[in-house]
C-alpha cells in the first residue's frame, strides 16, 4: 500500500514530525549547519568581488537552489540540459549550463528552454558546435549567451589559451549567440587534500585561464565573465582574483569527501541520511535498512555519527553493516545518524531532502532533476 505521506500526493504529512519519526532510510539536511554554510559561500565570493553562480549538480533540488538565490546567489549552474530543464520548471530560470550541448536532439530541446529563462548560458569549445547553435538560435529567433571553455589543467573539455580568440570570434559574429566570455574549470585541483599543493596547481589554472583572457583581450574581443570554481579549492580561486564568477555550491552540503578529502575550512556538516536497525543476529554488528541504492560510495562508506561506538564497515544494495563497539547494544529500531561520503553520488538516489531544523522537519523539497543524465 502506498502512504498517504508519499511525495506523490504532493501533500507531505511529514512536516512537523521528528525527523527520527520519519521512516527510514530518510535523507535530510540541518538547515542551521546549511544556512551557515550559504551564508559563508556568499559572504566569502561578496567579499572578494565576485558572483556566485552554485552549481546544483549535487542537490538536484529547486527548492534548496531557490533558498541560495534568496541569500545571495546570482543565479545557478547545471551539469546537464536535463537538470536545467527540471530546475526551470520549478521556477529557476538564470542558469548557465556548465558544459557542451552538442547534437540536434540536445539543441532543440535548449531552444524550447530558452523561450522559458530569463537568462540561458552554455559552454562551447568546438567550432562546428558554434555553427550548430547558431543555427538553431537565429532560426528561432532567439539568442543565446555564449562562455567559451577553456582547458586549465583538467583535461576534460576546453580548448588551450591560443584557440580562445578564433572561437570567440566565431561566437561574436554569430547570429542567434551572445559572446559573454570564458570558463575554466580546475577539477584536477579540488580533490588535492595537501592544501599547499592545492593552492599551488590552483595558481597553475589561473595563471592559463588569465592567459586565455589576455590572448582574448588582444584580439579586441570583451570579456564580462570569467567562470569557474569547485568547492574542494573555491577559496584560493576567490583569492586569486582571475575569475569573476564562482560555480563551487557542493559546500554547502559538506559531506565527508569535502571535508576529509578536500579539506574545505569553516563549513558545517549539513547533508545526513538515518536509517535504522533491522537485525542484531550477528554478535558484535548491526544492520540497518540502508545500503549502496540509498548512500553513494564511490568515494568512501558514510560515517556513522550518532549513536557513538558505531563504524561502518560495509554496505550491500540493501543493508548497511555496523560494527560495534564493547559495551555497545543496538535493538530492533534504533536509529542511525551518518554522513555521506559523498553528496552528489547520494542525492541522486532518492527522490526527497528532508530540511530539519533541531530535529523537526520544516519542509521536504522534491529531488526533481534526480535521474536527469540526458
Amino acid at each position: 500500500m502506498v502512504q498517504e505521506d508519499s511525495y506523490h500526493t504532493g501533500n507531505n504529512l511529514n512536516v512537523g514530525k521528528q525527523i527520527a519519526d520519519v521512516d527510514t532510510p530518510v535523507l535530510y539536511v540541518d538547515l542551521d549547519a546549511l544556512d551557515h554554510n550559504i551564508a559563508l559561500m556568499a559572504r566569502r565570493a561578496s567579499e572578494a568581488q565576485v558572483r556566485w553562480r552554485p552549481h546544483v549538480k549535487a542537490s538536484k533540488a529547486p527548492d534548496l537552489a531557490k533558498r541560495i538565490i534568496a541569500h545571495g546567489a546570482n543565479g545557478i549552474t547545471c551539469a546537464k540540459l536535463g537538470e536545467a530543464e527540471a530546475f526551470v520548471a520549478a521556477g529557476v530560470t538564470d542558469i548557465l549550463i556548465a558544459n557542451e550541448i552538442v547534437g540536434s536532439t540536445k539543441i532543440v530541446r535548449l531552444v524550447n528552454l530558452a523561450k522559458r529563462t530569463d537568462r540561458l548560458c552554455v559552454a562551447v569549445d568546438d567550432a562546428g558546435n558554434i555553427s550548430e547553435l547558431s543555427r538553431a538560435f537565429a532560426g528561432a529567433e532567439l539568442t543565446l549567451d555564449v562562455l567559451v571553455d577553456i582547458n586549465i589543467g583538467a583535461n576534460r573539455c576546453g580548448v588551450t589559451p591560443e584557440s580562445a580568440p578564433m572561437l570567440a570570434k566565431q561566437v561574436l559574429e554569430s547570429p542567434g549567440l551572445y559572446f559573454r566570455g570564458l570558463m575554466g574549470y580546475e577539477g584536477h585541483a579540488v580533490g588535492i587534500s595537501d592544501l599547499e599543493e592545492k593552492e599551488a596547481v590552483s595558481e597553475a589554472a589561473a595563471n592559463i585561464f588569465a592567459e586565455a583572457r589576455r590572448a582574448v583581450e588582444a584580439s579586441g574581443i570583451d570579456i564580462d565573465i570569467m567562470s569557474g570554481g569547485g568547492t574542494g579549492n573555491y577559496w584560493f580561486n576567490l583569492a586569486l582574483q582571475t575569475a569573476n564568477e564562482l560555480q563551487a555550491g557542493g559546500g554547502v552540503l559538506l559531506d565527508r569527501t569535502y571535508q576529509e578529502k578536500m579539506k574545505v575550512p569553516d563549513h558545517r556538516q549539513s547533508l545526513f541520511i538515518q536509517a535504522q536497525v533491522i537485525s542484531t543476529a550477528v554478535a558484535g554488528r548491526a544492520v540497518a535498512d540502508m545500503g549502496w541504492k540509498g548512500s553513494g560510495m564511490h568515494t568512501g562508506l558514510p560515517k556513522a555519527v550518532s549513536p557513538l561506538g558505531v563504524e561502518v564497515v560495509s554496505l550491500s544494495a540493501e543493508h548497511t553493516i555496523l560494527a560495534l563497539d564493547d559495551g555497545v547494544a543496538l535493538a530492533h529500531g534504533d536509529r542511525i545518524t551518518m554522513v555521506p561520503s559523498y553528496s552528489d553520488s547520494t542525492i541522486l538516489l532518492h527522490r526527497e531532502l528532508f530540511a530539519v531544523r533541531q530535529g523537526i522537519v520544516e519542509e521536504v523539497w522534491p529531488i526533481s532533476a534526480a535521474g536527469a543524465l540526458q
